[in-house]
């Protein structure tokens, strides 16, 4: 697997530190907080999906490289 770099979405500390806090949530309240992270900055957002996406966290959220979960961000 390919490094994603420390500027990837929240950074190789955020990016983790993101998906600890999700896996805390029931469903609901992660469509909420991804919202919130869509809406507060998409670039970074955007990174840290693409992070999950690669690297197989939250497969029920997002799904995986291989069958990721289309979203619509502003629908959530």
């Amino acid at each position: 697997m390919a490094t994603l770099g420390c500027n990837y979405g929240y950074g190789d500390w955020g990016n983790v530190a993101e998906v600890v806090h999700m896996e805390e949530l029931d469903y609901d309240d992660q469509k909420e907080y991804a919202k919130k992270l869509w809406q507060e900055d998409p670039e970074r957002y955007f990174g840290w999906k693409e992070f999950c996406i690669r690297c197989n966290q939250l497969p029920d959220f997002f799904g995986t490289r291989h069958n990721p979960i289309p979203i619509d961000e502003s629908k959530l």
